[in-house]
Formats: C-alpha cells, sequence, structure tokens
C-alpha cells in the first residue's frame, strides 16, 4: 500500500506532463500548408524578401515578405521589438497564425549568414 501512492501519483504526473508536451508541440509547415491551417503556433521557414522589409520601431512592428522552398510568398507581420540584426536577417521563422491572409508572428528567429561565415572562415584558417 506504501508504494501505491507513489507510483499512482508518479503515474498522474506523468500523464499530465506528456499532455502539456503534446499540446504545446508545433509543427513547421511550408506556406501553403500555413495559409490552410487554424493553428496558432504554426512554425514557418523561409527567406526573408529583403526589398519587402519594413520596420517601425515606435509601433513595435516588423513587416516583410517570406518565401519557402517552393517558391511561395506570403506575407508576415511580426509584432514586437526587432531584433537588433534584423537588417542582415536572411532565413527566418516565425512562430504564429495565419490571419486574414497575413501571418501574424508572435515569436521569430532569425538567422544572419554572414556571423557564421566569418566564424567558418575562422576556423579554416
Amino acid at each position: 500500500m506504501k508504494l501505491l501512492l507513489p507510483l499512482v501519483i508518479g503515474s498522474l504526473a506523468l500523464t499530465g506532463m506528456v499532455y502539456t508536451f503534446v499540446n504545446n508541440a508545433s509543427p513547421y509547415v511550408n506556406i501553403e500548408q500555413a495559409q490552410h491551417s487554424t493553428g496558432d503556433r504554426l512554425h514557418v521557414a523561409g527567406d526573408m524578401i529583403k526589398e519587402s522589409l519594413n520596420v517601425e520601431p515606435r509601433q513595435r512592428r516588423v513587416t516583410f515578405m517570406l518565401k519557402d522552398e517552393s517558391g511561395k510568398t506570403m506575407p508576415v507581420v511580426y509584432t514586437g521589438n526587432p531584433p537588433a540584426n534584423m537588417g542582415e536577417a536572411t532565413r527566418v521563422v516565425v512562430i504564429g497564425k495565419m490571419q486574414n491572409g497575413v501571418f501574424e508572428a508572435a515569436d521569430m528567429l532569425i538567422k544572419c549568414p554572414s556571423k557564421y561565415e566569418a566564424e567558418a572562415k575562422k576556423a579554416t584558417t
């Protein structure tokens, strides 16, 4: 009997953790899948089209067009403090949802190739 209570509590805790993980997991999708999804924590990776980048620091708003590997594009609106190296970014992962034909990003991860190219050159010399 002394072992039964800890086993039940442990099982309930494990079940709760698995349930939380499954509910908070967010899938990586391409632009076409995002446009047909109702999820609100979608991850979409692609190239930022530099010519479309518009940063409004006072409004804490960044807008740009994102292009995925298939060549499809979509408008993205990110609300939050613009990352310091936003102008250097090429690859972007936006996390959010589609709303009226626009991807509303709550989070954004950016990748700047110049930083990694410089580090790679140092490593080879």
